[in-house]
């Protein structure tokens, strides 16, 4: 999962107002939402100076941390609320952007390889565009599919493959937020955002996204808490103070100073522990804190796990 801060790069008239092209409901998967939670802390290694959840997904979990003693970095992955493996770069910045369910991790570093998919103790060095250097991985989904930037321009890696392809009708002006399962992805300008499917360009309009997840995404239009599938189909959330994160049942966690919920529906929300520092929401219900200083897991009580 991504959250954008990003660029503000005007496109002109690429998108179109989202009330045009939006239809006014989006159906979600009928599952229903977590309602209780149970902390379990997260272990670090001593040595460590943990910096937080970054993303969950299934079982996994990963995070970046620093070492006390020394310089470098480190990325930490969990499975079940266990520490699984600790990845150590030393004297360089590498950080973890997103995992899936399957325990692929994403890395992106400021030295070479700058792009990196990770699964069980193996590393995929993923290439930039002819000619260039500057590559960030920032997304991965369910299939393993990488959303990224090869010198600024949004690029995918197909699953497997570590040959970048560029994201159609997009150049540097566009920031890639997120990829959904079946390859679409999200990119945004300071106009706004659209899906880039196979089947061409879905406007969303004037709006902030925060995350991708499955086939959604959540953000914010015009002050409200938005979830949009992949087709563009909208619902809004008019009670959700704001949107931190999407699984892939369409629920919405939303999280604000002192206080979080998930949203089962537009009309239902749970209230989750942890306030604004909730990261990540995963389809089983499993919410991750990003606290630097003690990384939580959220475990859904009576959940799949």
């Amino acid at each position: 999962m991504v959250m954008t801060g990003g660029w503000r790069v005007l496109v002109g008239a690429l998108l179109l107002s989202a009330a045009a092209v939006v239809p006014a409901t989006a159906a979600a998967d009928p599952v229903s939402a977590c309602r209780s939670w149970e902390f379990v802390e997260l272990p670090v290694p001593p040595a460590v100076r943990s910096g937080g959840v970054m993303s969950g997904a299934g079982s996994f979990a990963v995070g970046n941390g620093s070492f006390w003693s020394m310089g470098g970095t480190t990325v930490l992955v969990w499975k079940d609320g266990q520490l699984v493996d600790q990845l150590s770069f030393f004297r360089n910045l590498t950080r973890a952007h997103d995992v899936n369910s399957s325990g692929v991790v994403i890395l992106s570093a400021y030295t070479f390889p700058a792009a990196t998919r990770w699964q069980a103790g193996v590393y995929q060095s993923l290439q930039g565009l002819p000619g260039e250097y500057r590559v960030e991985a920032l997304d991965v989904n369910e299939r393993g599919d990488v959303l990224g930037r090869s010198d600024g321009k949004p690029v995918v890696w197909p699953a497997g493959s570590a040959v970048p392809q560029r994201v159609a009708g997009t150049d540097a002006s566009w920031e890639p937020v997120g990829i959904a399962d079946d390859g679409s992805v999200l990119v945004s300008s300071g106009s706004g955002a659209q899906w880039v499917r196979p089947s061409g360009v879905v406007p969303l309009g004037a709006v902030q996204v925060r995350a991708v997840r499955g086939s959604y995404a959540v953000g914010v239009a015009d002050s409200r808490v938005v979830r949009w599938d992949v087709s563009g189909a909208a619902e809004e959330f008019r009670f959700a103070s704001d949107a931190v994160a999407v699984n892939s049942h369409g629920h919405v966690l939303s999280s604000s100073p002192g206080a979080a919920e998930l949203w089962e529906s537009p009309d239902r929300s749970y209230p989750v522990p942890g306030g604004s520092s909730l990261v990540s929401v995963t389809d089983e219900g499993d919410v991750y804190s990003g606290i630097e200083s003690s990384p939580l897991l959220l475990d859904c009580a009576g959940g799949a796990r």
